[in-house]
């Protein structure tokens, strides 16, 4: 009798253990400095869902709440010493987020290895499917545990994990074989050996991830000059194009910020925007700050020139972007104020950090245009090459009657050497002039043509050409059509039936990127902080200036091949 009562006691103690490793939800004991946030992220939850399973709790419940997670053992099969003898009777459960390709590379085993073993899949992969994994008839399961991984997500590419990751497409592929059909959604990657110096390479790599808190409710303010029936079409604006009127700008910046914002409540965040017409005007300005209480607002996005940007952040408590280049904002500084563009000082620092690092004895000639205004760039230039180690011969080459001599550029070039030849002019003629001189030496000689900068004064200049002479040079901006712009140039001709201007994508990026910030952390601040960020044609990584201002202090550094791909170093 007693042996049945103990028989019967051990029966039902593992039914009350089976029944508890089957409850979807459990209790959870706060611990002192969680929050539901830091919780959520735990249990692989957004914290709105945390928040839905416990209404009444606050977003910082106090040490000591009891309140309501996911069991993470839900759905799990404890397997006995006995069945674990059985390779062919493993099973797993599946997560959220997991591909059936991913979880066959987990284990070892192929698709269809996989599929054989579950019928159940023809219906498609859902969570929680419980799954019998067979063991490999090909090969041993991937080792993993000595590199560095990823898993694919949606619109991975190459350039973006090249980018992320620090390494080279070729290197993902030789670590990958697999990767020669392409990137697919799910695949688990080898990313490089593992290391004491890269364990961390996200953080190392510094770049701000995206974790939107959707339970925050924006206040945007954005401030263009909308009304422009003052202006003529033969008006033209200081610091565009002259072939851009003031209409044509704020119309394209405008509908920029309509996309990113639009893009953003479609991710589930609540933004309410208020849009003020400044008139492009002092006195209007003046007018909509001593009307309006901007105390409330997390952003205020504008106004579109520079200047009136600086005057405006002086005179509320609100942040205010910068959303445009300005010349004049390197001396110019406010403390709530945000400096979406980089400096152009920073683009000639970039360059030059770069070429000190590559420098290994090449022969460096110098084309000025001998005008007053560039000769300050060209003495500092020459004494940064100066300290470069190791370093050879420098040779400055200014115009004659107007323009660059061919012949004098053939007889400073160094056929047993690679000759680094850099442009310090904006001037047109001089462009023109330098170039053509160099494309009679192309084959004769290893040239690598850098300029400061790819103004207007490359217009007229055929891209294949620079290829030829691996042209190289830093940019605020550029636009590779990886899947990111290719959806964005998607999303904006379907809802605007034209393709977006280089001040519709500006727009979008500087507004995508501010509002995704302020969204993913507790404050405009901290989002600013968080690290390096890619969007359409900009990249933006922010640092704020002792009693200064945030400012952009990232940039692209472009390499042009023969083949024209260009290469992103940085």
């Amino acid at each position: 009798m007693k042996k049945l009562k103990l028989i019967t006691f051990l029966f039902l103690l593992f039914s009350i253990i089976t029944i508890a490793q089957q409850k979807k939800y459990v209790s959870y004991t706060v611990k002192k400095g969680e929050t539901i946030k830091s919780i959520a992220k735990r249990y692989d939850l957004s914290t709105r869902d945390l928040l839905r399973l416990n209404p009444d709790e606050s977003r910082r419940p106090k040490p000591g709440t009891v309140i309501v997670v996911p069991n993470l053992n839900y759905g799990k099969t404890i397997i006995t010493e006995a069945e674990s003898s059985k390779k062919e009777e493993r099973f797993y459960t599946v997560q959220p987020k997991e591909t059936v390709f991913g979880i066959s590379k987990k284990f070892g085993i192929t698709i269809e290895e996989l599929k054989a073993a579950n019928f159940g899949l023809i219906g498609g992969l859902k969570i929680g499917m419980r799954l019998r994994i067979p063991e490999s008839k090909k090969s041993e399961p991937l080792d993993l545990s000595n590199y560095v991984i990823h898993t694919v997500v949606k619109d991975d590419t190459f350039f973006k994990l090249t980018r992320l990751y620090e390494v080279t497409e070729a290197q993902l592929k030789q670590l990958n074989p697999e990767l020669k059909d392409g990137l697919k959604l799910g695949m688990v990657l080898k990313i490089k050996p593992l290391s004491v110096e890269n364990i961390k390479v996200e953080n190392d790599a510094g770049y701000f991830v995206e974790n939107i808190d959707i339970s925050k409710k924006l206040n945007v303010a954005v401030m263009l000059p909308y009304q422009i029936n003052k202006y003529t079409d033969s008006t033209r604006i200081q610091n565009f194009k002259k072939n851009n009127s003031l209409l044509t700008i704020v119309s394209d910046v405008h509908l920029g910020v309509q996309m990113a914002i639009d893009s953003l409540k479609h991710k589930g965040l609540t933004i309410q925007v208020n849009y003020y017409d400044t008139e492009n005007s002092n006195y209007k300005l003046q007018y909509l700050v001593n009307k309006n209480d901007f105390s409330n607002v997390d952003v205020i996005l504008g106004p579109l020139f520079f200047e009136k940007a600086h005057w405006l952040a002086k005179h509320v408590n609100a942040p205010v972007v910068a959303p445009v280049f300005s010349k004049n904002q390197t001396s110019l500084s406010a403390g709530n104020l945000i400096k979406s563009a980089p400096n152009t000082e920073l683009l000639d620092e970039k360059l030059m950090d770069y070429l000190k690092d590559q420098y290994k004895g090449e022969d460096i000639i110098i084309i000025n245009d001998g005008k007053a205004e560039t000769q300050t760039k060209l003495w500092r230039t020459v004494n940064k090459f100066k300290t470069f180690d190791s370093i050879q011969n420098i040779t400055v080459i200014k115009p004659e009657k107007g323009y660059i001599d061919s012949e004098k550029v053939g007889e400073k070039l160094n056929e047993k050497s690679i000759n680094w030849v850099v442009l310090i002019s904006d001037d047109t003629v001089i462009t023109s002039s330098a170039i053509n001189s160099l494309k009679t030496y192309i084959e004769a000689f290893n040239i690598k043509f850098i300029a400061f900068n790819k103004g207007d004064n490359f217009d007229s200049i055929d891209n294949n050409l620079l290829g030829r002479l691996n042209f190289l040079f830093p940019s605020m901006e550029y636009l590779d059509m990886d899947a990111t712009a290719k959806n964005f140039y998607k999303s904006y001709k379907s809802k605007y039936f034209a393709y977006p201007s280089k001040y519709a994508t500006r727009g979008f990026d500087v507004t995508y990127d501010i509002l995704i910030r302020l969204a993913s952390e507790g404050s405009l601040e901290e989002g600013l902080k968080a690290g390096k960020s890619q969007r359409v044609s900009s990249v933006f990584n922010y640092d704020k200036k002792l009693f200064g201002s945030f400012e952009n202090h990232a940039v692209y550094l472009i390499q042009y091949t023969k083949e024209l791909l260009p290469i992103i170093i940085k």
